[in-house]
């Protein structure tokens, strides 16, 4: 009998979001634990975890965006996903202020390698993301004799994770819209 290596799903919620929207209209609805569980079967792999990673609107910018945030991500945690956030930062840059998304990468590299080096929780993390921002953190867990792969759809897909270093799968369309309860076809 063959043990499967354990591993944790590091989903990074904004670049999946923005990326998987070419593919499906809607991409909300998704079930992570279907994706999860296509990952496992796809790189015949134990999924023991997934963590979702995304930065929280301010309930300035609108209520009603903010309590749709918040009700997902509930619903998340509801389903079993470890989710981790933080909050949008405020830049004012040639006389205009901007939200962005800051330390959520970092959030996400320190716990692969805190998961996978430290805790020893897990012998591989599945990185869902297009991100090459994530290259340093990922040679670190493979230079420590643990594995790193990715997924994402095509569009936003990093040329630097699709170079063979690491074992990837890139989604289609097909793919994406068995991780829904019903179509979701665009």
């Amino acid at each position: 009998m063959v043990i499967k290596k354990k591993a944790i799903v590091f989903v990074d919620g904004n670049n999946w979001y923005h990326n998987v929207k070419s593919v499906v209209a809607k991409p909300r609805g998704l079930d992570f634990r279907k994706l999860a569980d296509m990952v496992a079967e796809h790189f015949d792999l134990d999924i023991v975890g997934i963590r979702y990673y995304n930065s929280v609107p301010d309930i300035e910018l609108g209520e009603e965006n903010y309590y749709k945030h918040m009700v997902f991500l509930a619903g998340l945690k509801q389903k079993g996903l470890d989710v981790n956030t933080a909050k949008l930062k405020k830049i004012r840059t040639n006389g205009k202020t901007l939200r962005v998304e800051k330390g959520i990468d970092v959030m996400i590299a320190t716990d692969m390698i805190s998961k996978t080096l430290l805790e020893s929780e897990c012998d591989c993390c599945v990185l869902i993301s297009g991100d090459s921002d994530f290259v340093p953190a990922m040679r670190l867990v493979k230079t420590a004799g643990k594995e790193v792969l990715t997924t994402s759809v095509l569009r936003g897909y990093a040329r630097e994770l699709l170079q063979g270093e690491f074992r990837f799968w890139i989604l289609k369309k097909a793919d994406v819209n068995k991780c829904f309860g019903g179509s979701n076809a665009k």
